[in-house]
């Protein structure tokens, strides 16, 4: 399965630092009110380390990863803890505009993936979708964003649905990639999420234009 990086364990990893790090900053504050500098040094010195080595561990996940091209056809599942929401390019179409642009109309495919749920849950309660971003990026790195309105629609286990997106491009735009990704601002400190610092990106092949 190809997915965005995150993953429960990553989760809790950030949810922890970010509990522990506010907890040591109370302490740190506390500590040095009262004037008990000793443990104020303390508090300061794991409150430095764990924050290095936090930056530390998001750095060697992002460095050591790479960049992926999802095949057409090929899912990508964009995780919220769980993994359940795959999204596909099935189509994409061409169209001539004036002044040297040119608008690309690429069709995807949301789906809900069901073998990703617990037994337990549901199977008629729906899933909404946290924010997304989608772009159209070209072989020197520019990227022209999109609309994400039709990726908003509830879901429920095993279903799926299309959206037609537009992008409007220079005529010139070569090597063109889908962009999809998640847009919560955390996921930029998620250690082996594809939105941090250095992280390898996963993007869309397009494939052939009609």
């Amino acid at each position: 399965m190809i997915t965005d990086g995150l993953n429960p364990l990553t989760v809790l990893l950030f949810a922890g630092a970010v509990l522990g790090g506010g907890a040591l900053i109370v302490l740190h504050v506390i500590a040095r009110v009262t004037k008990r500098e000793s443990f104020a040094r303390i508090t300061l010195r794991v409150l430095l380390g764990g924050a290095g080595l936090y930056v530390l561990l998001l750095l060697v996940a992002s460095l050591t990863s790479r960049n992926r091209v999802v095949a057409v056809g090929q899912e990508k599942h964009i995780c919220e803890v769980d993994c359940h929401l795959a999204y596909s390019v099935v189509a994409v179409k061409s169209e001539s505009l004036p002044g040297g642009q040119v608008r690309r109309t690429v069709t995807v495919k949301v789906r809900f993936d069901e073998e990703t749920i617990s037994p337990r849950r549901p199977r008629d309660a729906t899933l909404q979708p946290n924010s997304r971003y989608v772009a159209l990026v070209d072989g020197r790195g520019h990227q022209y964003s999109g609309s994400t309105d039709g990726l908003k629609r509830r879901l429920i286990p095993g279903e799926s649905y299309t959206t037609d997106i537009v992008f409007d491009v220079p005529a010139d735009a070569q090597n063109l990639r889908l962009i999809l990704r998640n847009n919560d601002a955390e996921t930029a400190f998620i250690i082996g999420h594809e939105n941090s610092l250095l992280h390898g990106k996963t993007t869309f092949a397009l494939g052939k234009a009609s």
